[in-house]
């Protein structure tokens, strides 16, 4: 596919919502576009977004590496999803539960606070973590996909990030300077600043007696944002992974049919999903379009699926790759605005739409 560099979205739209970003484009029989822009770092100095910029994906590393992870593992028939997991306490639920986000987990908690070390984790969330029965309803949960992150790992007798590595970059042929957990040393200049003192988190924490561990370099640049992933050397489930522009390209295409990278049945359980329309619907790793009250709804062609990372991230995908739409930034730094993003988002799809 011929790709084009474009600066024909309507600037304002990216310039006055965020310090920086990177966005792609691509629809069946069209010429594919991207483009870039604005400040990767603003403070403690100006650098600007370049092609090789690595954004903190936030949760989008919950489809791109654990949903992916797992599906794959499904292929191979090291793991089955539909099994319950032996160690949890009744009532019972399976991982196709936590990759729906239907296992009762509540949507977030500082873990930092709750055990002292990262070894802990597992134990706390099967034993102590307070949860609904699962299969009631869908609700969004990092918790849940800690979990999962953590299971694999167990079921599997590999790391997280080493898994990644191994099972999904070296298959894809996606070098680790495209994609990467812990960008330390060079990497760390080509990475986009989030929140530099991760002030909303905080006053969350705050209400649990707690505060987020510190960042190794006192700012929040080269370095994941979302506090349990950091509490958890910055390799977890839900967040953790940085990325390029080219990179999340590459990871979105392998839930294409054509990648191969999936069997038909992962596929289909990384875009179907068995609730009925009318309320919020979960596949394996993503949120389907049609699901009440998202933006996306009134956006994506019907049978789309997507998913947003709270640093300003976003893929949004038809099926069999005839559109793909993903926007990177980090709209959070130097601070967080304190504004939804949905609708900058939703703009976006639709300008990116428009284009020929």
């Amino acid at each position: 596919m011929k790709y084009e560099r474009a600066n024909d979205l309507p600037p304002r739209l990216l310039t006055e919502n965020t310090p920086g970003f990177a966005w792609s484009a691509e629809r069946t029989g069209g010429t594919a576009r991207e483009g870039f822009g604005g400040f990767a770092v603003l403070e403690p100095e100006k650098k600007p977004v370049a092609a090789d910029t690595l954004f903190d994906l936030a949760s989008l590393t919950k489809p791109l590496v654990t949903a992916l992870l797992a599906l794959s593992a499904l292929d191979s028939g090291e793991i089955d999803l539909n099994e319950p997991v032996a160690e949890a306490p009744p009532p019972s639920f399976t991982m196709l539960d936590l990759l729906r986000h239907q296992a009762g987990f509540p949507p977030w908690l500082p873990l930092y606070g709750k055990v002292d070390k990262p070894g802990e984790v597992f134990e706390w969330l099967l034993e102590e973590c307070p949860r609904e029965g699962p299969g009631r309803k869908v609700a969004y949960s990092c918790l849940g996909y800690i979990l999962l992150g953590l299971l694999l790992e167990k079921r599997l007798k590999v790391n997280l990030d080493t898994l990644f590595r191994d099972r999904v970059l070296n298959r894809l042929g996606i070098p680790a300077s495209e994609a990467l957990f812990n960008p330390e040393g060079g990497y760390r200049t080509r990475c986009a600043a989030t929140e530099l003192k991760a002030s909303h988190e905080a006053e969350m924490a705050r209400q649990y007696g707690t505060t987020p561990p510190p960042f190794r370099n006192s700012i929040a640049w080269g370095e994941v944002h979302d506090g349990n992933a950091r509490f958890m050397n910055g390799v977890a489930g839900n967040a953790g992974l940085f990325a390029t522009l080219n990179g999340v390209k590459k990871l979105c295409g392998a839930f294409h049919g054509g990648s191969g990278f999936l069997s038909a049945q992962a596929l289909n359980l990384a875009w179907a999903s068995p609730h009925p329309p009318g309320g919020v619907r979960r596949t394996a790793g993503w949120k389907a379009s049609d699901s009440h009250g998202w933006w996306a709804s009134s956006v994506l062609p019907p049978g789309s699926v997507g998913h947003e990372g709270f640093t300003g991230t976003g893929a949004w995908m038809a099926r069999d790759g005839e559109e793909t739409y993903i926007l990177l930034t980090n709209r959070i730094h130097p601070v967080h605005p304190g504004v939804d993003f949905g609708s900058v988002r939703a703009a976006f799809v639709r300008a990116a739409r428009r284009l020929k």
